[in-house]
């Protein structure tokens, strides 16, 4: 995924709505121009409450929405014997340094 913070941009009024400014270099990464719809949605992690946006019908990266969950989290209770091993991955081939 590349940077997640591409822009700063602030909250503004609009009417009795609230608005942001998407910048045109952003639409255009997304693939949306005036009058696209877009889909939101308020999403909680570890750090709190964000505002995902998204065009609308989008099925592209969906990952976002699954939530965050740390390792120690995932492999809670864990009681398997696994125990990591070598891999021979060959002969070194270029300038490896191998100490």
């Amino acid at each position: 995924m590349s940077s997640v913070a591409d822009k700063i941009t602030q909250l503004c009024s609009w009417g009795t709505s609230r608005a942001v400014r998407i910048p045109k270099d952003l639409c255009e990464r997304l693939g949306v121009d005036v009058g696209a719809r877009l889909s939101m949605h308020v999403v909680h992690d570890e750090r709190g409450s964000f505002l995902l946006v998204r065009p609308e019908g989008s099925e592209h990266r969906r990952c976002l929405d699954v939530p965050y969950v740390s390792i120690d989290d995932l492999f809670e209770g864990y009681t398997g014997d696994y125990q990591p091993s070598e891999c021979d991955w060959g002969k070194d081939v270029g300038r490896e340094v191998v100490e």
